[in-house]
């Protein structure tokens, strides 16, 4: 809890860093929503039909709307697929800075300097995505095949509701392999920082004896951290149903309680780095891991002392 407490006192001291990134998420979103704001104001020709979604979803409107206006429409959902895209790449981008933040946690917040860190380690943690999204797509998606599998195979035999329970337990078995393996990840990010570590594969192998001799510390704390972000959509969909979006005042409310739980996304998210980062110097490393360099931006020396200025980048 003393781990989780510092990590959220730093957070709440780095309201600037949570400031950018969600002036940056939120440029993504415009490009985006501004276009498609518009494509719909000149498609829906003033029709009152979509006032009707303000209370709630209706897919015979949004069928409707689809089949007269799909060519306009189609264009704008692929390029908000794209921004997806690029959003998840944005937020590897964004990790080198984030770390580099904590390890200077009385040092005044830069901008330059959190673009250098991000800048310095995005190659090396975008590797280091493409292995753990190769874990998750392996070690995960067996779940999904083999509950598909089953599932073939007893249609005949159970009913619906047996079915369903099947398939709801290979889904939970998915979801606890994804998600151990995605906080292996973080810390694996954590260790390519700390170390200087640029073998994507070895930080990974690494990061998941850490993890695995240390779930509770680990693995809990990032559980406990969707527990938070699951309480905190569940007050926004309780916010939604009190407040129903039926004028203009109600929905510039919903729109503010929306930025809002944004916000509080983004700090989660920084809140948990910083977890795994404090949790990294504590805890115990496994036989084989070599002592810290401290050579890399923001890495601080097995002793604990000051880190290095970006000068002394490495290349």
């Amino acid at each position: 809890m003393n781990i989780l407490l510092l990590s959220f006192r730093q957070t709440l001291g780095s309201l600037r860093l949570v400031g950018l990134i969600y002036g940056l998420t939120l440029v993504l979103a415009l490009v985006v929503a501004l276009p498609f704001y518009s494509t719909l104001k000149v498609e829906d020709q003033d029709s009152r039909a979509f006032l009707t979604l303000l209370d709630g979803f209706d897919y015979t409107i949004y069928s409707d709307f689809m089949h007269r206006s799909e060519r306009a429409i189609s264009p704008l959902l692929r390029a908000g697929r794209w921004m997806s895209i690029l959003y998840v790449f944005l937020s590897v981008f964004l990790a080198g800075g984030v770390l580099f933040r904590f390890s200077q946690p009385t040092g005044r917040f830069s901008v330059g300097a959190f673009l250098a860190a991000c800048s310095h380690y995005a190659g090396r943690f975008l590797r280091l995505f493409g292995v753990t999204l190769l874990f998750v797509l392996t070690g995960a998606g067996v779940w999904l095949v083999a509950g598909s599998v089953v599932s073939i195979a007893l249609s005949d035999t159970l009913t619906e509701r047996g079915l369903f329970w099947i398939g709801g337990g290979f889904f939970c078995l998915f979801a606890l392999t994804a998600t151990y393996v995605l906080c292996i990840g973080d810390y694996a990010k954590v260790l390519m920082f700390r170390e200087d570590e640029r073998n994507a594969f070895r930080a990974f192998g690494r990061a998941g004896q850490l993890v695995w001799q240390n779930l509770t510390r680990t693995y809990g704390l990032y559980w406990l951290m969707i527990l938070l972000g699951t309480i905190l959509f569940g007050v926004y969909f309780l916010l939604d149903d009190l407040i129903t979006m039926r004028n203009w005042p109600t929905i510039l409310i919903m729109t503010v309680v929306q930025q809002v739980v944004i916000v509080k996304r983004i700090g989660l998210k920084i809140w948990w780095l910083g977890t795994a980062y404090h949790s990294y110097t504590l805890l115990p490393k496994p036989a084989n891991a070599p002592s810290l360099t401290g050579e890399s931006i923001g890495t601080p020396t097995a002793r604990g002392e000051s880190t290095r200025g970006l000068s002394t980048l490495p290349e």
